[in-house]
This record gives structure tokens, C-alpha cells and sequence, in this order.
């Protein structure tokens, strides 16, 4: 008897924890350019490197505690909105059930069923009514409770990859002397940490490494040449 050939089961690599990536992303790139542009205003009108390091430090960890407790208001706003769906459709589906089916039949139609195949896809759906709910929710509003971020979580994530990147920029002042070549040294190594940062965003979502590194490095220089500007016109009046 011939042995039957086991046919290999495609995986498809799938981006776990998006929320968290991106909001990695955004803190390190935010905590960057913010003290790197603070970095050069600052340094620009004030010469005394202990002075602007101690500015550095205070701008690193007041943007660090307020993206921490962003990131857990943001959290739980995403949980109260997502509560506040599932009850308006709860009361629609004990209010008017059959309207509620009418709804996700059309889906299923225009996903390429017939209408009876939808009606009866929905039909064993309806008969349990956490799996209708649940349904309804991805259908009509694309969402899941599965999918939501845990609050302190991703304030943990933001407040943290905001700290590691305000820390770059800060690092050349806190071993360099001279404020200017400070500033040098750290727009040089920002600038290598913003490419970075882009391209491996752009890693993530599918989009070209260098094209999304050059994005954000820009992004990041124009903010930092633009306060170190305000910074140099304010010294000079």
C-alpha cells in the first residue's frame, strides 16, 4: 500500500503585537527628536553643558512619566469605547435581532455568498448569542476584545522606548565637555539612530528600509534645526 505524501501546510508570518511595535516605534522615534530638538534650542542659547545636561535629563524623564501615562489613558479609552460598542449592540440584537441578521446576511453576501448560503452561515451564528455579538463587532465595527492593548502594558512600552530614545541625543553632553561638539556628536549619532528607528518600522509594516528610514531621519532633523534656530535667534536678542 503506497504511502500518501503529506502535503507541507503553508504558515504565513503574521506581526504579533502590533500595538506594542508601534508604539515602541513611536516612543523611541518621539523621545529621540523631542530631547534632540530641546538638545539643540537649548545648547543654542546656553553654553554651560551642566546646565543644558541637567535639562536634558529633566526633558528625558517629564516626557518619559507623561508618555507612560498617555500610553495607559490611551488604553483604557480604546477598552471603555470598545465596552460602550458591545453594549449599544447588545440592545440592538435583543431589540431587533432579525434587523441584526438582515445586516450580517449582506456581509456575508457581498463577501461572494448566496443569500442562502449567508442565511444559514448566520443562522448557526445566531443560535449562540456571544458568538453573534462577537460577529456583529468584527463585521460591522472591526474590532475584537482579543485585540485590545493592556493598558499598563502599553504605557510601559511607550514610557520606556521614549526614555532609550530621549537618552541618545543626551548621552554626547553627558560625556563631552563643550556644548557645541556635544551637539555635533549628537546630531551625528541621533541621526544613525533615527535611520534605524524608520527602516526598522518600515521592516515591519512591508514598506522600503530606506525610504522609511530617510522619512524619519528627516522628520527628526527638520524639528531639531528649526528649534536650534529659535534657540540661536532667541540668544541673539
Amino acid at each position: 500500500m503506497a504511502q500518501l505524501k503529506q502535503v507541507p501546510r503553508e504558515i504565513h508570518k503574521h506581526i504579533r503585537a502590533r500595538s506594542y511595535i508601534g508604539g515602541s516605534a513611536l516612543g523611541v522615534s518621539d523621545g529621540l527628536v523631542t530631547n534632540l530638538a530641546f538638545l539643540s534650542g537649548f545648547a543654542a542659547i546656553e553654553s554651560n553643558i551642566n546646565l543644558v545636561r541637567l535639562a536634558g535629563a529633566a526633558s528625558m524623564l517629564a516626557g518619559a512619566i507623561s508618555m507612560f501615562f498617555s500610553g495607559i489613558l490611551a488604553g483604557r479609552s480604546e477598552y471603555e469605547l470598545f465596552q460602550a460598542d458591545k453594549k449599544r449592540e447588545e440592545g440592538e440584537i435583543e431589540a431587533e435581532p432579525e434587523e441584526e441578521k438582515g445586516e450580517l446576511r449582506d456581509f456575508y453576501i457581498a463577501k461572494g455568498l448566496t443569500p442562502e448560503e449567508a442565511g444559514k452561515i448566520v443562522g448557526r451564528i445566531a443560535s449562540n448569542k456571544e458568538k453573534f455579538l462577537e460577529d456583529i463587532l468584527m463585521h460591522e465595527l472591526r474590532i475584537h476584545q482579543t485585540k485590545l492593548s493592556n493598558p499598563i502594558k502599553m504605557g510601559g512600552v511607550i514610557g520606556l522606548s521614549f526614555f532609550i530614545g530621549a537618552l541618545i541625543p543626551l548621552v554626547p553632553f553627558l560625556l563631552i565637555q563643550t556644548a557645541t561638539v556635544a551637539l555635533g556628536v549628537s546630531a551625528l549619532i541621533s541621526s544613525l539612530f533615527l535611520f534605524t528607528v524608520g527602516a526598522w518600522k518600515g521592516r515591519v509594516v512591508g514598506r522600503k528600509l530606506w525610504r522609511s528610514g530617510l522619512e524619519t531621519l528627516l522628520i527628526g532633523a527638520a524639528a531639531a534645526g528649526i528649534l536650534y534656530l529659535i534657540g540661536g535667534a532667541i540668544g541673539f536678542f
